[in-house]
């Protein structure tokens, strides 16, 4: 089982690299559904629009404690 000072630090890096990409906003919503999962091609933009969508709420007054993004290809899980 991963420690949870391990899971801590992981989450505030992908937050840190959620908030330093730019990101293009596109004609695509994800309101209105309760669960999302995005699937799609490698290199397709599923992650930008994941940034995007964490970016539009903590804009809206949301805060990261309300919001969980941890990258599974991060070499801590292998």
């Amino acid at each position: 089982m991963i420690k949870s000072e391990i899971l801590r630090e992981v989450m505030l890096e992908n937050r840190e690299e959620v908030m330093r990409h730019e990101v293009i906003k596109r004609r695509i919503s994800l309101d209105g559904f309760d669960r999302q999962v995005l699937v799609g091609a490698r290199r397709a933009g599923k992650s930008y629009i994941l940034y995007g969508k964490i970016q539009e709420l903590i804009a809206a007054g949301y805060s990261w404690d309300e919001i969980v993004y941890v990258n599974f290809e991060d070499e801590v899980w292998e």
